[in-house]
């Protein structure tokens, strides 16, 4: 099953040239890591989101995801707000770059309009918490610090300001999960904290888990 979805949704971007096209540059580039399928992922994510909506990322890299969600948004007809809760440094073991420079040059380069918004802070610092739970977000990404504690700390902070019937997206966190020879499951310290908050298949009472695609998950919260 998870074969078959990773192939479907990769030759869905490889036939799209727009998708193909901005993929293709994130990986010549080294601007963004995950797959390729996940590319498709967030079109259907955005696909069901209301005309607007607000997308919040915790832990941007060099705006792969940050940008792909105005494209789609664009696509789609809908509009967008989007923030990015992230230090731009080093931290979790990123290499020297100008994170800020990067983002804009991401954005410049694919003419995506620089309306983003990014909060200059570690997730976990309350100030962040505070500026996040003032603009509750329709989708969550949670692709942040990969210790357990900043991972649990995330958790316990940010998914009480999804909204309810909003997605959670969380990624490196399902090394619990079959997966076939060959696929990156996530990190261990990552899964470990998120399989305590959230279920890998089914629902509970305030998750339904909807999708494992490769190292991410995706869930709707329900209340």
């Amino acid at each position: 099953m998870m074969e078959w979805i990773v192939k479907e949704y990769t030759d869905k971007v490889n036939a799209d040239q727009e998708l193909k096209e901005y993929r293709d540059w994130i990986e010549a580039n080294a601007f963004g890591f995950g797959e390729r399928c996940f590319i498709w992922m967030w079109n259907e994510i955005v696909q069901k989101m209301p005309q607007e909506f607000t997308f919040m990322e915790i832990g941007v890299f060099r705006g792969q995801i940050l940008g792909l969600i105005r494209i789609l948004a664009d696509r789609h007809g809908k509009k967008v707000r989007r923030i990015g809760i992230t230090p731009l440094d080093t931290s979790d073991g990123h290499w020297e770059s100008d994170y800020e420079a990067d983002i804009k040059k991401l954005h410049d380069t694919f003419k995506i309009a620089n309306d983003y918004e990014i909060i200059t802070l570690d997730s976990t610092n309350p100030v962040a918490v505070n500026l996040a739970s003032q603009n509750p977000p329709d989708v969550l990404y949670i692709d942040g610090g990969h210790t357990y504690e900043v991972v649990m700390a995330d958790l316990k902070n940010y998914l009480p300001i999804l909204k309810v019937g909003g997605t959670l997206v969380i990624d490196d966190c399902n090394n619990a999960i079959p997966m076939p020879f060959g696929y990156f499951a996530g990190i261990q310290s990552v899964s470990n904290a998120v399989d305590q908050f959230l279920p890998r298949e089914g629902q509970t009472e305030q998750w339904k888990h909807e999708l494992n695609l490769v190292h991410n998950r995706v869930l709707t919260k329900l209340k």
